[in-house]
């Protein structure tokens, strides 16, 4: 097939050579960047790494585990090896995306390339971050989806089950897109067999199993879930949360003051934090949610725009010369798919309710809510950005079609 006379021969050419050229620079140059580690992933992938399992509960284990096996097989300078396979598997990811949306040609091309080239996607083939790992599972997440939707077939349901699972051990606040899932596999066409409880048996089964076997190898249980999310809950839901979101663009630093308020002075510090009972942080953040119920509110909106701006913060004392100038109009731009994204769904208004743009909209808006009721912090947005780039492309076309 032929549009604008480019063939989707040449443009998966195209990402082959650009894929080989990463993977070839990633062997070569294999040094990673210390100033972007993420300590307690990278604490959990060294043990899985030495000793074949993590004994940590904290953190979710997927990226790790991941991370421990790259370093089995070649040690640190293997880790950047490793992810630029993460990062071959984005760009066919988001081909697979395009394509089921009818995306082809220049566009296509397009699409492919601004993802290729995004600068945090290319970053962190060399750090410490589960960044591209989440946005290769959330876009075969996405695929399997409107896959399903196309052609309702098993393969896509399994699909399905297998991308859900896998996201789950690495990004436990995705755990809503289950519903998102549930929703559309409860929905038959017009004229179809009342086959929606074997889907839905299918797709639990097969999220179950993925869960159970990434458990086993990694923690040598078939459950478990990281007590992460209870302590960004409470991050996110205290009096001194606010402050923090606009100058740390983060409520993770008030857990400090939050925590002295209530008695716990020993839990000041930084590394205690994260030792600290789960049932606890919940039992302060639900008390604060029913005394201060307005503020929540208001909370929950600073959230939503932590998790949007541009992730530009200023050393307090540095100097404004032309390279802080530089950076901040860079994360100015970086934050800009978004609102890219928000003005084609705008102009695409007509389609909006079709399946499967509301299959994408409606997993954009339950990826999201984790962070409004929890915390929130742009970093965690970069796996949304790539989807933001990609939807904005099928949208694009949509409207320009219509």
């Amino acid at each position: 097939m032929k549009v604008a006379g480019i063939s989707t021969k040449k443009i998966l050419l195209l990402m082959g050579v650009v894929s080989i050229a990463v993977l070839i620079l990633a062997i070569i140059w294999h040094n990673l960047n210390f100033s972007f580690f993420v300590g307690l992933l990278f604490n959990d992938a060294k043990e899985f790494a030495s000793k074949g399992t993590i004994t940590s509960n904290f953190m979710p284990i997927g990226y790790s585990g991941f991370l421990g096996s790259c370093m089995k097989i070649g040690g640190m300078n293997g880790i950047p090896a490793c992810q630029a396979l993460i990062y071959i598997g984005v760009l066919l990811a988001a081909f697979w995306f395009l394509k089921l949306r009818g995306v082809s040609g220049v566009l296509l091309l397009s699409g492919i390339l601004v993802i290729a080239f995004h600068p945090l996607f290319l970053l962190n083939i060399w750090r410490i971050h589960d960044g591209n790992l989440t946005v290769l599972l959330l876009l075969g997440f996405l695929a399997a989806g409107l896959s399903f939707l196309r052609f309702r077939n098993i393969r896509s349901v399994l699909l399905l089950g297998v991308f859900t699972g896998l996201l789950f051990t690495v990004r436990q606040n995705t755990i809503p897109l289950f519903l998102v899932v549930l929703f559309f596999l409860s929905k038959n066409k017009t004229g179809e067999n009342n086959n929606r409880l074997a889907r839905i048996a299918l797709f639990l089964a097969s999220t179950a199993v993925l869960m159970a076997v990434v458990n086993i190898v990694v923690k040598q249980t078939p459950f478990y879930f990281g007590r992460q999310g209870a302590y960004n809950f409470f991050a996110g839901t205290n009096e001194y949360a606010a402050k923090y979101l606009l100058s740390d663009f983060s409520g993770e630093n008030s857990l400090g003051e939050a925590l002295g308020a209530r008695g716990f002075p020993s839990a000041e510090k930084f590394n205690r934090w994260f030792s600290f009972p789960s049932e606890k942080y919940n039992q302060f953040a639900l008390e604060f949610i029913k005394n201060h119920p307005f503020e929540y509110l208001k909370l929950t909106g600073l959230k939503f725009f932590t998790l949007l701006r541009p992730g530009y913060h200023a050393v307090p004392g540095a100097e404004a010369g032309w390279r802080e100038n530089l950076k901040q109009f860079a994360k100015i731009i970086l934050a800009a798919p978004f609102f890219v994204w928000l003005f084609f769904v705008y102009k695409a208004r007509k389609k909006f309710f079709e399946r499967e743009n509301l299959f994408v909209f409606l997993s954009i808006v339950f990826y999201i809510l984790p962070f409004l009721i929890a915390n929130a912090d742009p970093r965690y947005r970069f796996p949304l950005d790539i989807v933001f780039i990609a939807d904005s492309f099928c949208r694009a076309k949509q409207f320009f079609t219509a």
